[in-house]
């Protein structure tokens, strides 16, 4: 399965969505080095059009999550199923929450649901 890594460049949530099913081929935005944002939102959104699966982590220290949420609009758009790991439950997250096939707070409950998603792919 293919899974686009959609949130937060702090921390390292990806590498333990990577370590869950490290049989997934993941495009992680971290790995394309680019600065210009026409450059790095381009290569974001072409690599969510390859994918079977997003995976989005809205961290705590995640200032703002506006780029994470044009990218689960953008895979909803495609038909592409979204999990969501969502830590700071903003009401006004609310419609962004819809889109997705699991919400969760809690990062290994979204590893876990995308194994069970890996195991019926």
């Amino acid at each position: 399965m293919k899974v686009y890594l959609s949130g937060g460049m702090k921390g390292c949530w990806q590498d333990e969505v990577i370590r869950t099913c490290p049989e997934n081929t993941y495009f992680d935005p971290r790995s394309h080095k680019l600065e210009h944002t026409a450059d790095y939102t381009q290569w974001d959104f072409e690599h969510v059009k390859r994918s079977d699966l997003v995976f989005a982590c809205f961290a705590k220290d995640n200032p703002s999550g506006f780029g994470m949420c044009a990218e689960i609009g953008f895979a909803k758009a495609l038909g592409i199923r979204i999990i969501l790991v969502d830590e700071k439950k903003l009401p006004s997250w609310d419609i962004v929450r819809e889109l997705c096939v699991f919400v969760t707070d809690n990062i290994q409950y979204g590893c876990d649901y995308m194994l069970e998603v890996n195991n019926a792919y």
